[in-house]
C-alpha cells in the first residue's frame, strides 16, 4: 500500500510538471515568454500550495521565513504590501488547520488553546475591538488596518503556535530555522559594512530620508535587510539571549558550538547597528537567567559577568576609541544622550494633549501614519519613538495600563511555568532564552517600536506560545526517557537470565 501511494505521488508530480512545460511552450511561442513562464508555473504553484495546505507545520515554517524577510523584500519591490502577504499566509494556515483538523492522521490537540495566556490576550483584543467606537478616532480604515499588528496577530500567532508546534522536535526545528535566518541577517550586514550599500539601500538612505538617522556623527548605523537599524539591533540582541542560553543547555556538542557561533555573530551585528537601547536586552536576559538558574555555580558566574559588564560601560572609559563601544556607553548615561532627551521632551508634549483622552486618539492614528488617514491633530505631529508611547497615544492611558497588565500577567505566568513546571534541563534553557529575550524586548519597547515590527513581533508571539505549551514538551521528554529506561532494564534482565543459564550449563 505504501509503495502504491508513493508511486501515485510521483505520477501526480510528473503530470503537473508536464502540464507546466506544455503551457510555458505554447503560451511562450504564441504570446511571449514572460506570460508563458507566469502561466506555466501556475499548475506547479497549485500543486505546491495543495501540498503545503496538507502540511500545516511546514506551512508555519514557511510563514516564519517569509515574516523574517518580508520587509527586506519591500525595500527592493516597494509595491509589495508586506501586511497583505502575511494576511494571505495566515488565511492559508488557518485553512490548513481546519482541513487537517478533521483528519485522524494529524495530531491537533485543541485543548492546548485553553490557557491563561490566550484569555489574557483576548481581553486586550476585545478592548482594541471596542476602540472602533472611540469618539476621537477619525478613520475606521486606520483601525481596521492597524488592529492586526496591535492585537489580532498577537492572539492568532500564540494560538497557532500552541496547536501546530505540538512536540519537542518541532520546537527545536523552528529554533534552528531561526538560527539560520539570524545568520543570513548577519551576513547581509557584514556585506553592507565591507562592500557598501546597494542601489535600493542607497535610495532608502538618500531619497526616503534614512540617512538622517543612519549616517550620523558617530558613524554609520547598519540595518541589514530590516526596516531600520533599531529594529535590526533589537532583533540581534533578542537572538543573542536565545542562542546563548540554548547553547548552554543543549546536549549535542555540535549544536552547542553552532549556537555559540550564532550568539557571537549577533553581538557583532548588534554593535554594527549602533542601537543603544538594544543593549538593555542582553542585560535583562542575563538577569533573568540568574533568577531562573537553580545552579549556584552558574548564579555566581553570571552575576559576576553581569556586574562586570555594567561596570565596564558605566564606570570606565576603556575602549572609548572604538565608535561602537563609545556609542554603547552613552546608554548608561542617558541624561547625556541627546536622542533620549528629545524623547522625554516629546513625551511631555504628548502628556499635555492626552489629559482629556483616556481612550486615546484611535488605533492607527499616531504620528507617522496619521496623515494618510486624514488626521492632522497636534498629536499626529509629535513622534512617538516608542511602542509603549504609541499604545498610550492610540488607546489612551486606560489602554496602556491594560496592555502592560496583560504583558506582565503573561510574563509572570510564563515565569511560573519555567520555575516550577519544567524539569528537563535542556528544555528549560530554551525557554529561559525565549523568556529573557522577550522580557528584554518589552523593556526596549519603551524607547523604540521594534517590539511589534516585522520580524520581531511574530517571533515574540511564537516564543510566548512555545513557553505556554512547554510543560507538554517536558512530559513528552520524560515519557520518552521512561521508555528508554524500561527497554534498558528489560535488556539487562534478559542478559542476566542468559548468564544464569550459562552457569547452569
Amino acid at each position: 500500500m505504501k509503495k502504491f501511494d508513493f508511486s501515485l505521488g510521483i505520477i501526480t508530480q510528473a503530470i503537473f510538471l508536464i502540464i507546466s512545460i506544455l503551457l510555458i511552450y505554447f503560451v511562450g511561442t504564441r504570446i511571449n515568454w514572460i506570460y508563458g513562464l507566469g502561466i506555466g508555473f501556475l499548475p506547479l504553484f497549485i500543486f505546491f500550495s495543495s501540498y503545503l495546505v496538507s502540511n500545516t507545520y511546514l506551512l508555519l515554517i514557511g510563514v516564519f521565513i517569509i515574516n523574517y524577510y518580508i520587509m527586506g523584500v519591500t525595500r527592493y519591490f516597494p509595491n509589495i504590501q508586506g501586511g497583505i502577504i502575511m494576511d494571505a499566509m495566515f488565511i492559508l494556515i488557518i485553512s490548513s488547520l481546519i482541513v487537517n483538523g478533521f483528519s485522524k492522521k494529524t495530531q491537533i490537540i485543541w485543548k492546548r488553546v485553553n490557557s491563561p495566556i490566550v484569555y489574557a490576550i483576548l481581553v486586550w483584543l476585545l478592548y482594541c475591538i471596542f476602540e472602533i467606537f472611540n469618539p476621537e478616532s477619525v478613520s475606521s480604515k486606520a483601525w481596521l488596518t492597524n488592529i492586526r499588528g496591535i492585537a489580532f496577530y498577537f492572539l492568532l500567532i500564540v494560538i497557532l503556535t500552541q496547536l501546530i508546534i505540538n512536540d519537542y522536535k518541532k520546537m527545536k526545528i523552528i529554533i534552528f530555522v531561526w538560527s539560520i535566518l539570524t545568520l543570513t541577517a548577519f551576513l547581509k550586514v557584514y556585506f553592507q559594512k565591507n562592500q557598501g550599500f546597494d542601489a535600493s539601500e542607497l535610495r532608502w538612505l538618500y531619497v526616503d530620508g534614512g540617512a538622517r538617522t543612519h549616517l550620523i556623527w558617530s558613524g554609520i548605523r547598519y540595518f541589514s535587510f530590516f526596516t531600520d537599524a533599531a529594529n535590526f539591533g533589537c532583533s540581534m540582541a533578542f537572538s543573542f539571549i536565545v542562542f546563548l542560553f540554548s547553547a548552554i543547555g543543549e546536549r549535542k556538542i555540535w549544536l552547542k558550538i553552532y549556537f555559540l557561533i550564532i550568539a557571537a555573530t549577533t553581538i557583532y551585528g548588534l554593535m554594527l547597528s549602533g542601537t543603544r537601547v538594544a543593549i538593555a536586552i542582553p542585560f535583562v536576559g542575563l538577569g533573568f537567567y540568574i533568577f531562573f538558574s537553580k545552579n549556584l555555580k552558574k548564579i555566581i558566574i553570571f552575576s559576576i559577568v553581569l556586574a562586570s559588564l555594567f561596570a565596564f560601560f558605566k564606570f570606565t572609559t576603556i575602549g572609548e576609541g572604538n565608535q561602537y563601544i563609545r556609542r554603547t556607553r552613552t546608554t548608561f548615561n542617558a541624561k547625556e544622550d541627546a536622542s533620549f532627551n528629545v524623547r522625554k521632551i516629546n513625551q511631555a508634549k504628548i502628556k499635555v494633549y492626552m489629559k482629556d483622552k483616556p481612550f486615546g486618539i484611535g488605533i492607527g492614528l499616531s504620528a507617522g501614519r496619521a496623515n494618510k488617514y486624514g488626521s492632522y491633530t497636534e498629536l499626529s505631529r509629535i513622534p512617538t519613538d516608542s511602542w509603549l508611547v504609541l499604545i498610550w497615544v492610540e488607546t489612551g492611558i486606560i489602554g496602556l495600563i491594560l496592555y502592560l497588565s496583560v504583558l506582565l500577567f503573561i510574563m509572570a505566568y510564563c515565569g511560573y511555568i519555567i520555575m516550577f513546571k519544567l524539569k528537563n534541563n535542556e528544555l528549560r534553557h530554551y525557554m529561559i532564552g525565549l523568556f529573557g529575550g522577550i522580557a528584554g524586548m518589552i523593556v526596549a519597547s519603551y524607547a523604540n517600536e521594534a517590539f511589534a515590527q516585522f520580524p520581531n513581533g511574530y517571533i515574540i508571539y511564537i516564543g510566548l506560545g512555545l513557553i505556554s505549551v512547554s510543560p507538554y514538551f517536558d512530559k513528552e521528554i520524560e515519557e520518552r526517557q521512561q521508555k528508554v529506561k524500561k527497554i534498558v532494564e528489560s535488556n539487562n534482565d534478559i542478559l542476566h537470565d542468559t548468564d544464569h543459564i550459562g552457569l547452569k550449563d
